[in-house]
């Protein structure tokens, strides 16, 4: 009887071991050698695929942006985000939190293809904004095939994610809380500074951490938004493997760049667990 709730992790243990697998498969295939003019690997076992990755500026300058634009893209979608999620943790208007909940959950109908071709209508050289611009008598801007348009496409695409994962922080928060701050003389932007954001510090890292790892896997808009100007890592690696046809050091390279990612991660991770002990310390001394 003990053992029936275990069993209920078999499936998902069961899918993550299948992509354990496949990854170790991956890694495996980056200690071998190519064999020139084919897809074909060959022995023995051999770190000069990651030799060669670590010492080429592309996968530098590659590393750089990608963790320069992910850092970016993940502080602007919590500076959009939270505002969203508190409206709708906290406004007494049904009609704004049902129109907020409306415009985040409409974009999961369209497919990201479809939302990259959209931003790109509006984006491009001869988008809705630039001829706007245009017919008042104003200079065009770049705002397509360039890290900007990357930007946005991303932004908009992990909003979303953001806003709903960091709802669930704002919900557990009692509303007593800030009543309480109220009563005391506290203004509503001190009830925010120093009750809300404080206790919602973890919530909002568990977000910003799944906005970060959207961010360092992007794609679809950097492939299309950057217009091959935008060098990100998936990008960077697909375009290696379709170009080079080397995958022992494709593989090295996104093994390479999943390292980072997962550093960089842990990072965020910790700083989650600092904010709560920290918070938590801070709760029990009042």
């Amino acid at each position: 009887m003990r053992a029936r709730p275990y069993l209920l992790l078999v499936p998902a243990l069961a899918a993550l071991a299948i992509f354990a697998a496949a990854f170790a498969l991956f890694v495996t295939v980056s200690f071998s050698t190519a064999t020139p003019g084919t897809v074909l690997t060959h022995g023995p076992a051999t770190l000069a695929n990651y030799r060669s990755v670590l010492a080429s500026p592309l996968a530098r300058d590659t590393a750089i942006t990608t963790l320069r634009l992910a850092g970016l893209m993940t502080l602007l979608t919590a500076l959009l985000g939270y505002p969203l999620a508190y409206v709708l943790a906290r406004s007494p208007s049904r009609l704004l939190r049902r129109t907020v909940l409306f415009g985040l959950v409409v974009t999961f109908l369209s497919g990201g293809v479809t939302r990259a071709y959209a931003w790109l209508i509006i984006l491009g050289n001869k988008g809705l904004i630039n001829q706007t611009l245009v017919a008042l008598g104003l200079s065009p801007v770049k705002l397509a095939y360039n890290e900007t348009g990357v930007t946005i496409g991303v932004v908009h695409f992990l909003l979303p994610f953001f806003v709903l994962t960091l709802l669930a922080a704002l919900k557990n928060i009692p509303l007593s809380l800030e009543e309480a701050a109220r009563n005391l003389g506290a203004s509503r932007w001190q009830v925010f500074i120093r009750v809300v954001l404080p206790l919602s510090i973890p919530g909002l890292v568990s977000a910003a951490s799944l906005s970060f790892a959207g961010a360092l896997s992007a794609f679809l808009f950097p492939e299309l938004l950057g217009g091959g100007r935008v060098h990100m890592a998936s990008n960077v690696i697909y375009e290696t493997i379709l170009t080079d046809f080397n995958l022992p050091r494709v593989a090295a390279m996104a093994a390479l760049f999943l390292v980072l990612a997962l550093a960089a991660l842990a990072l965020l991770g910790l700083l989650q667990r600092r904010s709560a002990h920290l918070w938590a310390g801070a709760g029990a001394k009042t």
